[in-house]
């Protein structure tokens, strides 16, 4: 592999290690400097990358602060999504150039002292495992932590080691890249793709002083940061925890770095939102020029972390490319995701658990979902492991002969809010 430039005059780990950007975790992401929620090219550096030395950035929760610590899920009736995802930055990298690639080093992820909690949500549409027959509720989850353990009230008979990483890392796109995002993004939305989220001027905010018109054409064009995309993004990989690196592309000069979005443990295929929290990201960054060339990057790519906890002993579900009506389809794996998902979260509520408990589970714990098999077609083959050691009580198929539980269920609307197929006040 090519080897990434270090620059010989590194700071002795005496030295203070700076903070580029500074957010308040208790104030609304709209009103904080250095936050960005939308991706483009003009959007001006924030600050300077000190290359190959260690640097901080404090960042907000994805939501900017929308969500609160309490038992009712009202805040998230109330979400404004188009605001997705308050991200701190950008960074200038000196010497970037298009066509080189970052080298970043995930050194540490972590709450705010302040701030030591986070939350899961649940809400029809949001994730990827509505079932056609069952409707889901909106809930929410508090994770309250300690060190590098989590559990929750609203999830009882649960606790386990996080790992904590960045949802959201990327690099600005070039102003082609942006078009081509843009083009490609509403046609599959006009072939009727659902929840594709497509350039909007609601929600967008760039927390700095810019020209009225730099600020409406950013507003207008910028990408939203909901999807992963080849610059990095929000790619949601759980395993980009402390101590793995990562590699992504430039497009512009200075690459325009971008990190937000962290959450403290998040299961592989996030079906709906991690564990997500405010916090302080440490990175150090290298250059490997020309780097996508020589390492035929094509899309992000990482390596994972040697103190990665694992968690070994799993009962693992599987699921096939066979759609809930009983239809094969042609490899499909997202629907052999979901049956596998589905098959795990009907096991769960054998126990007490709630459908909204088992979608959380799925989404925030240390679930390891695997690619089994591809080619044997029509049907790929899922897997998806839940650790048994999460558990304060015994979930193997042996203690199904004592019967359920009665388990008390997340955070839930008020039954003044409560509904039918109502929006809130930004039409969501």
């Amino acid at each position: 592999m090519p080897t990434a430039i270090r620059p010989k005059d590194l700071k002795s780990a005496q030295d203070a290690v700076p903070t580029l950007v500074r957010v308040n975790p208790h104030l609304p992401g709209y009103t904080q400097k250095d936050i960005h929620t939308r991706w483009h090219p003009d959007i001006p550096c924030v600050a300077d990358v000190p290359l190959g030395q260690p640097f901080r950035v404090e960042c907000l929760d994805y939501s900017g602060g929308q969500v609160k610590n309490d038992d009712c899920a009202d805040d998230i009736l109330d979400l404004d999504h188009d605001s997705d995802h308050h991200l701190s930055g950008p960074f200038f990298v000196p010497g970037a150039q298009p066509g080189d690639v970052l080298e970043i080093d995930v050194l540490e992820i972590r709450p705010f002292d302040s701030h030591p909690w986070g939350y899961c949500v649940t809400a029809p549409g949001l994730g990827s495992l509505d079932h056609p027959d069952v409707e889901t509720r909106i809930t929410k989850s508090i994770w309250d932590f300690r060190g590098c353990e989590t559990s929750s009230r609203h999830v009882p008979h649960v606790s386990f080691h996080g790992r904590p990483h960045p949802g959201v890392i990327g690099t600005a796109p070039s102003h082609e890249l942006l078009a081509q995002w843009t083009e490609r993004e509403a046609d599959v939305a006009r072939r009727g793709a659902k929840g594709v989220c497509q350039p909007v001027v609601n929600g967008a905010y760039v927390g700095q002083d810019l020209e009225p018109g730099l600020r409406d054409r950013i507003y207008r064009e910028g990408a939203r940061t909901s999807p992963g995309r080849e610059h990095g993004g929000n790619i949601d990989i759980g395993a980009l925890t402390n101590g793995s690196k990562i590699y992504l592309p430039v497009y512009v000069p200075g690459a325009n770095l971008s990190v937000g979005d962290l959450h403290f443990c998040e299961a592989d295929g996030e079906p709906t939102t991690a564990i997500e929290m405010a916090g302080i990201a440490t990175l150090r960054v290298n250059l490997i020029p020309g780097g996508v060339s020589s390492l035929s990057l094509r899309a992000p790519m990482y390596q994972t972390s040697p103190a990665e906890l694992r968690y070994n002993d799993q009962l693992v579900f599987t699921g096939l490319s066979v759609d809930l009506n009983g239809t094969q389809t042609e490899s499909g794996g997202l629907v052999a995701y979901r049956n596998a998902a589905f098959a795990a979260i009907d096991y769960l509520m054998k126990f007490g658990y709630t459908r909204e408990h088992a979608y959380i589970l799925l989404s925030v714990a240390p679930v390891e979902t695997k690619v089994v098999a591809t080619a044997n077609r029509p049907n790929f083959v899922i897997s998806l492991g839940i650790p048994l050691a999460i558990f304060d009580f015994d979930i193997r198929p042996s203690a199904l002969c004592g019967g359920g539980r009665e388990i008390t269920g997340p955070a839930v609307v008020s039954a003044s809010r409560r509904v039918t197929n109502g929006t809130n006040g930004h039409g969501h």
